[in-house]
């Protein structure tokens, strides 16, 4: 399967081939997806160096828990927020596929989760070494640790320019800064 050429094709826009076929049925596009509610929050607490990798015992029902997201306990009165604003599946009724949403409270949950501000700041920590380096061996840290890529020259730049500018508060800046990469489509959707 990964051999194929649809496999491997690239999810860049071309205005000839949308206007042949603009809903992908041929397939000259990778259409990109966002990943599932779990995923993106074990994500979120690994990237952010504070995942517990405990493995097996009992689940819980504490939103805060630190362990990966197949240990929540599944009670219907009591569903997880963070997982229901991604579109975890309701335990009432089967389902063949899940909903994809990308509604408003999904930024928001980035913006004011507790434990969202908890996985950014355990990333300022891990990269705050190279931050003593230099800005842009910080920003090319941050990247790798979450794209799992190296940043792009304007990446670097931009990166370099905001931690520039807030350099008389640095330590707060590297975490509003990581916390804006973690709210990035590029983290929420496999490429």
């Amino acid at each position: 399967l990964v051999l194929t050429r649809s496999y491997q094709l690239s999810d860049a826009h071309h205005q000839a081939n949308y206007k042949v076929d603009p809903d992908n049925f041929y397939l000259w596009r990778h259409s990109r997806k966002r990943l599932e509610a779990e995923v993106i929050r074990d994500n979120l607490l690994a990237v952010g160096g504070i995942l517990d990798t405990t493995m097996y015992g009992p689940g819980t029902l504490d939103s805060s828990m630190r362990r990966r997201s197949i240990y929540f306990k599944v009670k219907r009165s009591q569903l997880v927020p963070f997982l229901r604003v991604f579109d975890w599946p309701d335990a009432l009724s089967s389902l063949g596929a899940r909903p994809t949403t990308t509604v408003s409270p999904q930024a928001l949950v980035f913006m004011n989760n507790p434990q969202v501000y908890a996985c950014a700041e355990g990333l300022a920590d891990a990269v705050r070494p190279r931050l003593e380096e230099s800005f842009p061996a910080a920003v090319h840290e941050v990247y790798l640790r979450a794209y799992g890529r190296v940043p792009s020259e304007q990446d670097l730049q931009d990166g370099t320019r905001y931690l520039e500018d807030h350099a008389d508060q640095t330590g707060q800046a590297l975490v509003d800064y990581c916390l804006v990469l973690l709210s990035t489509n590029e983290f929420v959707y496999i490429p």
